[in-house]
């Protein structure tokens, strides 16, 4: 690993992929997800405080301000101290740059639980693991734990990689002539839309589900098929299975998104990631778990050759490459960009199930943590969405979701548990309030 001294650095070139999460910003939203470690003690803030400001250089991607230029946002350095904060319970809500120090990730706690969101911009959801990760061994060493560490965790202490901060969606582009056939797989046709009353003001709903990973495994060994493609069948089905009766124009798709960093060599903590599209027409294909985890399982494995993912990431490369692009006013990409959300109103995904994987600690770590969650982010027209993680044997499956409804996430979940599984609910009930849209 090639290391240097990164503290001379003063601004960060935006990596490809995250160019357009800040012309998307609007008043109501931004693009966030969140990360949660759940510790078996309370936690204690001036620690945490404390174990914020010394990983930080180890970060120095993550320590970082956004900027705006004439023709684009850029990152610049960031010489105030990381803010902790009490959570207040109100999940995704937009982070205030100015009163977080102007950092792009916000650290809150809640008794035994420590809570990360992260502006998308800043990476992606495997970037940001490894940041949580550090964070959760380093808290622990600051309350006094003796903990051996080992090559799954970066330390404070340790210098910054280079090679961590480069943008991989450059680095393994291949030149791509764009066609209007390639656009069109890329973006998809319409898919069906859940629906629902809305959530009026702040905060979105959370139902998480923890169950026994190896219960999990079994099941999914039991279809022939990977956790992530039997967690999307469930959700897909569920779906299924509260639209009216009758013909439905558009297909359900799911989207998964794929880790890069498992198809080339990189280990950028900047986002590598793109997604796979797959579908499944209500219509057709018989309404059981089997037919719906054969169904996805065969476009996953299909669409996870090297070939696809590298005109999928260069695809995302090439239009920031563009000369047009790159001479056309920040104001002027942000306006188009807004407004083709506005005229847009249909969706192309129908719910999206990410799955982190397995998130590996030292040994010793699990005397002290209890387990990890993850929150994908949101839309009015994606309004629910799943995220999983899994760490020590347990698997944890969130539905964030933007509309009142929970009817999805009970068929969800009551499926799992007639497969005997053991599950073990937790909402933040955001769905008793009457506070939603009509």
């Amino acid at each position: 690993m090639i290391k240097k001294d990164l503290t001379l650095d003063k601004w960060y070139r935006m990596d490809n992929s995250a160019v357009i999460y800040p012309m998307s910003i609007t008043p109501a939203t931004q693009s966030l997800f969140r990360l949660t470690a759940e510790l078996k003690s309370h936690i204690d803030e001036e620690l945490l405080q404390a174990a914020v400001i010394n990983i930080l250089p180890r970060f120095p991607s993550f320590k970082v301000q956004l900027r705006s230029g004439f023709f684009r946002y850029y990152f610049d350095d960031n010489e105030h101290k990381p803010l902790v904060f009490r959570d207040n319970g109100i999940l995704h809500q937009k982070i205030n740059f100015s009163q977080n120090n102007h950092f792009l990730f916000r650290i809150c706690y809640f008794k035994r639980k420590i809570s990360a969101d992260f502006f998308h911009a800043l990476c992606d959801g495997s970037g940001a693991m490894e940041f949580m990760k550090a964070l959760v061994f380093q808290y622990l060493r600051e309350t006094g734990i003796a903990l051996l560490p080992d090559e799954k965790i970066k330390l404070a202490e340790d210098e910054p990689l280079v090679e961590e901060q480069e943008d991989s969606f450059v680095k393994h582009a291949k030149k791509l002539r764009i066609s209007s056939g390639a656009i069109a797989r890329l973006a998809g046709t319409t898919a069906v839309q859940i629906r629902g009353k809305k959530f009026r003001g702040l905060g979105y709903g959370l139902i998480q589900g923890n169950l026994i990973a190896e219960e999990l495994a079994a099941l999914s060994k039991k279809y022939k098929c990977s956790v992530t493609v039997l967690v999307a069948a469930n959700a897909l089905l569920s779906v299924a299975e509260t639209l009216p009766q009758g013909n439905h124009k558009h297909d359900l798709v799911v989207m998964i998104p794929v880790d890069l960093r498992r198809f080339f060599k990189s280990s950028t903590l900047n986002n590598f990631t793109t997604v796979v599209r797959c579908s499944v027409n209500p219509n057709r294909l018989p309404l059981t778990l089997r037919d719906y985890c054969r169904h996805i399982q065969e476009q996953l494995k299909a669409q996870l050759d090297k070939e696809g993912l590298e005109e999928k990431l260069s695809l995302a490369t090439v239009m920031g490459l563009k000369w047009y692009m790159k001479i056309m006013p920040l104001a002027l990409k942000s306006f188009f960009i807004k407004l083709g959300k506005l005229l847009s109103g249909e969706t192309k995904q129908t719910m999206i199930v990410s799955n982190l994987g397995i998130a590996t600690m030292p040994d010793g770590t699990e005397e002290y943590l209890d387990s990890f969650a993850f929150n994908p982010n949101v839309s009015f027209k994606a309004p629910k969405n799943i995220g999983l993680v899994s760490y020590e044997g347990k698997t944890t499956i969130s539905f964030t979701r933007a509309i009142v409804s929970t009817e999805i996430e009970r068929r969800f979940f009551t499926r799992l548990s007639k497969e005997g599984l053991s599950v073990e609910i937790i909402s933040n009930l955001r769905e008793v309030s009457a506070n939603f849209m009509p």
